[in-house]
């Protein structure tokens, strides 16, 4: 039987790293997005084929997260997305079997789908009110703002969302706000904005649009609207039976 000095040293050492586990376990600001548009009539095939490939991905103990939705409304509407966010870049250099999960991929559901698009994002913490897929809170909705920056005014923009920042963070019941900045795969300087949703009522008790809510500030308006070259937004319906998180059944 361990002394009561030994045992309040190791409940002492045991606290100190509590903190550094819980924050490695949120420290990745790697997003990545990959995008698919099931072919005519093979959505269901589609979903069915992905997952079977979740169970390649269960019995390779695999350790990233992956979130899967379908989009909701847009021109995109039906489409399918999975993402794995939550990590270091780094991990993704360490992938388990990335030739035999390809390998699995295109035996079991990319037949019925073409793939569209594959962004890698950034987690942009300091503009974020909230980081829910990082810690493995999805929500039933969520509703996706892209923004298209005219390039040589990221600092205006990014103004912006300092400001949005200090506004949510006196909002009453606001939901959280998360910010990545696309790295590469797409059109760049690029923005995405995720915001939890879970029916339309919320659209009554926290109104979208980003001019709405900077109402009341000119110089930040004023910045939004040099920078801001383009908008589109649209909801995106998480797909429980068709994600795999670490912990999980």
């Amino acid at each position: 039987m361990p002394s009561l000095r030994i045992r309040r040293r190791l409940a002492a050492l045991c606290l100190m790293l509590l903190p550094v586990a819980a924050s490695h376990a949120q420290s990745g600001d790697a997003a990545h997005f990959y995008a698919y548009q099931p072919k005519p009539g093979q959505a269901p095939a589609f979903e069915e084929g992905y997952r079977h490939h979740l169970d390649w991905h269960r019995a390779h103990h695999d350790a990233l997260a992956w979130y899967a939705w379908t989009i909701e409304d847009g021109p995109h509407a039906g489409w399918f997305v999975d993402a794995s966010l939550g990590e270091p870049f780094a991990a993704f250099d360490r992938r388990v079997d990335p030739a035999g999960d390809g390998a699995d991929f295109a035996r079991t559901a990319a037949p019925h789908a073409t793939p569209t698009a594959r962004p890698t994002y950034r987690l942009l913490r300091a503009f974020s009110t909230g980081a829910p897929l990082e810690e493995q809170h999805p929500s039933s909705q969520v509703e996706v703002t892209y923004v298209q920056v005219r390039p040589g005014t990221e600092r205006r923009f990014e103004r912006v969302l300092a400001a949005l920042h200090r506004t949510l963070a006196h909002a009453k019941d606001a939901p959280p706000h998360t910010w990545y900045r696309l790295v590469v795969g797409g059109e760049t300087p690029q923005y995405m904005l995720m915001v939890p949703r879970t029916d339309w009522a919320s659209y009554d008790a926290f109104p979208e649009g980003l001019e709405r809510r900077l109402a009341g500030d000119p110089a930040a308006l004023a910045d939004l609207a040099v920078s801001v070259r383009e908008m589109r937004s649209e909801t995106w319906r998480y797909r429980p039976d068709l994600s795999l998180l670490p912990g999980t059944p």
